[in-house]
């Protein structure tokens, strides 16, 4: 949440921006899950799908998080409508 605002973009894409973009490429859960986790565990422009995110803000660094967090982080981002409210976690 630091880089990635819920609703504003300020120094990277938004979490709804970035949740409906992905939504748009992987309906399925497994497929939006397995795909990000993996993207932000070794980010690349080459396999990115956000090329216009990277252009105005540059590429994500690495975060040195463990896959299987990253496998419940892109999960929980699947499922959580950030339009509204929600607990956070």
């Amino acid at each position: 949440m630091t880089c990635h605002h819920e609703t504003k973009a300020i120094s990277a894409p938004s979490i709804i921006e970035i949740r409906e973009k992905y939504l748009s490429a992987f309906s399925k859960k497994e497929d939006f899950v397995e795909y990000m986790s993996t993207w932000v565990k070794e980010p690349k422009e080459e396999t990115s799908i956000m090329l216009d995110a990277i252009q105005k803000y540059e590429l994500m660094p690495n975060l040195s998080y463990e896959l299987d967090a990253l496998r419940d982080i892109s999960a929980y981002i699947y499922e959580t409508d950030f339009t509204k409210e929600h607990s956070g976690h």
